[in-house]
């Protein structure tokens, strides 16, 4: 059965191919190059959702749902190459810590043990006295290039070995999830098909792989929030206010949402109650404090400082009248006198 792949370039429609032997066709003339190397990126690209890069340009690949779903199956049970990787990952707290940087960042940039690839999953376990696997992050740059390299320097407690990682080749990765639960200690990742210690990255596969999987079920950055918010409509041109990253970042939002819930705390509108299943857990998360207030180095509290509201709340709190933002109240009060 023939497989429809739509070919999206920035963004903008660029091909509706019927099956993907007609997208290689395409995408080589497109970018004069040969239709065997385009196979693997438009397969990756529609089964797992992974973008496509040459130069400045992002190149998607959409399939229906049914059939990316079915396909993924096929790959990852015949171990197929285009499958999406999953791997084992150390991470020494005594050297980063990368609980202090998931808290601030929602990407960060890895030693690139092996070749990791786009899409590839990446369990984290944090040795030392922690000793669990606590994070999975989700690789969206393989080979970050050299002069791209976010060090972070602040998150690291060993100087020496931050001057080592210079020479280093590095990954980028996304924040998908996070676990602390005692079933993945070391002790039950042996109990599960772990053969000895956690010395380097190794690609999980059968028992233990299930198993570490079972727990993490969630994304908590998909598709929940903008990176930016509109601000206004000008003569056709839109005017956009970027959105501080503790409104973005995956454990504080997922913290303030544990709190308040994902309804919005101006209006009361519950995306999931209004439009169903589709509306589940969506909502944004606005920052209280003013963006010019926070200082480098501030650590956000979840519950105080950020707080769940709607788009077109969240719309009007980046908005001014006579120079000064709305709070929360006032624009609950504004709504309020509406009504």
């Amino acid at each position: 059965m023939a497989s429809p792949i739509t070919i999206f370039n920035n963004d903008e429609l660029l091909f509706e191919a019927t099956d993907i032997q007609a997208a290689a066709e395409f995408l080589a003339e497109h970018l004069n190059t040969t239709k065997n190397r385009c196979f693997g990126p438009i397969e990756r690209g529609y089964v797992y959702n992974i973008p496509y890069y040459v130069e400045e340009n992002e190149y998607r690949f959409v399939a229906p749902k049914e059939i990316a779903t079915n396909r993924r199956k096929q790959l990852e049970e015949r171990g197929h190459k285009n499958a999406r990787r999953v791997w084992l990952v150390p991470a020494n707290p005594n050297e980063y810590d990368l609980a202090s940087a998931f808290s601030r960042y929602e990407t960060l940039d890895w030693k690139r043990s092996y070749n990791y690839e786009n899409g590839d999953i990446l369990f984290m376990y944090v040795s030392g006295n922690i000793q669990k696997v606590r994070y999975k992050v989700e690789v969206i740059e393989g080979l970050v290039r050299s002069n791209d390299v976010k060090y972070n320097k602040m998150f690291w407690n060993d100087e020496e070995k931050l001057e080592q990682s210079k020479e280093w080749t590095w990954t980028r990765f996304r924040l998908v999830d996070e676990m602390d639960t005692a079933e993945l200690s070391l002790a039950q990742l042996r109990e599960h098909g772990l053969r000895g210690n956690i010395q380097g990255s190794m690609k999980l596969t059968g028992e233990l792989r299930d198993y570490v999987m079972s727990f993490f079920e969630h994304d908590l950055t998909e598709g929940y929030y903008p990176e930016q918010v509109s601000e206004t409509l000008e003569e056709g041109k839109r005017k956009t206010v970027r959105v501080n990253v503790y409104e973005r970042n995956p454990i504080a939002r997922k913290q303030c949402m544990d709190h308040y819930g994902a309804q919005c705390q101006v209006c009361d509108l519950n995306f999931e109650n209004t439009y169903g299943e589709v509306g589940k857990d969506f909502i944004h998360v606005h920052h209280i404090i003013p963006l010019h207030e926070i200082q480098q180095g501030y650590i956000v509290d979840p519950i105080k400082d950020l707080i769940p509201v709607c788009p077109n709340c969240h719309a009007m709190l980046h908005r001014k009248e006579n120079g000064l933002y709305l709070s929360i109240e006032q624009l609950r009060k504004r709504i309020l006198n509406i009504k």
